[in-house]
C-alpha cells in the first residue's frame, strides 16, 4: 500500500478523537451489528448477547458532536460494564477507565458538527482506499490479514511466515485509532513493518496496510469484533492468537481463540488460530505451541522485548538488524 499520509491532519494524541473514528466506522459500515451509536435498550441487548462484540457509545461533551437537540440521553453502570464488556475484577482496568473516561452519561442522538466533517471524510476515504487494495489483490491472490500493535520478536515473524505459506499476500493491518499508553506508536509500526517487508523473505509477499479504527482492550469480544471488522473490510483470512486485544493480564490465555471458535457460524472469514510462539530448548529454535512434541518451551516475552527496545539493549528473541535499525530512529517508540 502506498504511504498515505491524507489522515495527517487526524490528531491521534487526542482522546476524543476516537470517537470520531468510531462514527467515521459506524457510518462506513465497519462494525456489525451496529451503523450508529448505540441508545440505552441496544446498549442493553450488548450487555446480554456478548456475540455482538464492542458496544460503540457516545459520551456527552465530546467536542466533535453537537448535543443541544439531543433527547436520548442515558447512564450505563460501570460494574455492568466491567462484568459483561470487559470480564474484569478491577475498576483500574485500562479497557474499563478509557470507556468512562468521560463520566457515564452517554447519547445516542448527537449530532456531526460541520466543522470536523472533513476529518471525518479523511477516515473515510483512507480505510475506502484500503478496502479497494484488499478487493484488487483478492481477484488475483488469496489474502490474509494480521492484527498488531507491537514491535515483531521472532515468534511473531515465524506467525507471519506461517501465514505467508498457503497465501500468496499478507496484509499487516493495525488498527491505528486511538491506542493506550505503552502501546507502538504508530509511524514506528509502519517503520518496523515497511523495514520487514523490504527483506528477501518477506518481499512481494507482505503488504503494510493498516485501517483507521479504535483499540478497546475488550479481549474475547474484541477478539470477535476484530474479525467482523477484517470480514466487512473484505479479507478471506484473519488471525487469533494467544491473547487477542487483551491488557494487563485482564484474561486467561487462549480465552479469545475460544470464544471466537464458539461463535464461528456468525462469519464467513476463514480464521488462523494459533498458540503463541516459544523457544524450544531441544529443538533450539522458535516454534508455534504445538507443532513439536517437547515440553521445555521458553515463553517470549513482549514485555521484556518492548523494555530492552525501550533501553537500546539487544533482545535475543528479535531479529538483530530490525532491532539496530529501530535503535538508529533515535526517537520514543511507545506512546505516554
Amino acid at each position: 500500500m502506498p504511504a498515505d499520509t491524507s489522515f495527517s491532519m487526524i490528531d491521534f494524541s487526542d482522546p476524543e478523537t476516537r470517537y470520531l473514528i468510531d462514527y467515521a466506522n459506524l457510518k462506513q459500515g465497519l462494525i456489525k451489528h451496529q451503523n450508529d451509536f448505540l441508545n440505552k435498550n441496544e446498549f442493553k441487548n450488548f450487555l446480554k448477547k456478548d456475540y455482538l462484540g464492542c458496544p460503540l457509545v457516545l459520551p456527552l461533551g465530546i467536542k466533535f458532536f453537537d448535543y443541544k437537540n439531543s433527547k436520548h440521553i442515558f447512564k450505563i453502570s460501570k460494574n455492568k460494564v466491567k462484568k459483561f464488556i470487559f470480564a474484569s475484577k478491577s475498576n483500574n482496568y485500562v479497557g474499563l477507565k478509557i470507556f468512562f473516561k468521560y463520566g457515564e452519561k452517554f447519547c445516542s442522538d448527537a449530532k456531526l458538527k460541520k466543522e470536523y466533517l472533513k476529518d471525518f471524510n479523511t477516515i473515510i476515504n483512507f480505510n475506502k482506499k484500503l478496502k479497494l487494495l484488499i478487493k484488487r489483490n483478492n481477484a488475483k491472490f488469496k489474502t490474509t490479514s494480521f492484527q498488531t500493535r507491537n514491535i515483531p520478536h521472532l515468534g511473531h515473524e515465524l506467525i507471519l511466515q506461517k501465514l505467508m505459506k498457503p497465501y500468496n499476500k499478507l496484509f499487516i493491518n493495525p488498527l491505528i485509532g486511538i491506542k493506550k499508553s505503552g502501546d507502538v506508536k504508530n509511524h514506528i509500526l509502519s517503520k518496523v513493518f515497511n523495514y520487514l517487508k523490504n527483506l528477501k523473505i518477506y518481499k512481494s509477499k507482505m503488504i503494510y496496510a493498516p485501517v483507521i479504527c479504535n483499540m478497546n482492550y475488550a479481549g474475547p469480544r474484541e477478539a470477535l469484533h476484530h474479525t467482523y471488522i477484517r470480514e466487512l473490510l473484505g479479507f478471506k483470512e484473519f488471525t487469533i492468537g494467544r491473547d487477542h486485544a487483551g491488557a494487563e493480564n485482564n484474561y486467561p490465555p487462549l480465552k479469545a481463540m475460544k470464544f471466537v471458535k464458539k461463535n464461528q457460524k456468525r462469519f464467513k472469514i476463514n480464521i488462523f488460530y494459533h498458540n503463541g510462539a516459544y523457544y524450544c530448548e531441544k529443538c533450539k529454535k522458535i516454534v508455534i505451541k504445538g507443532d513439536c512434541i517437547h515440553k521445555k518451551l521458553i515463553s517470549i516475552s513482549g514485555t521484556d522485548f518492548r523494555h530492552r527496545l525501550s533501553k537500546n539493549i539487544l533482545f535475543s528473541y528479535a531479529r538483530k538488524s530490525l532491532q539496530k535499525y529501530i535503535m538508529s530512529l533515535k526517537t520514543d517508540l511507545f506512546n505516554l
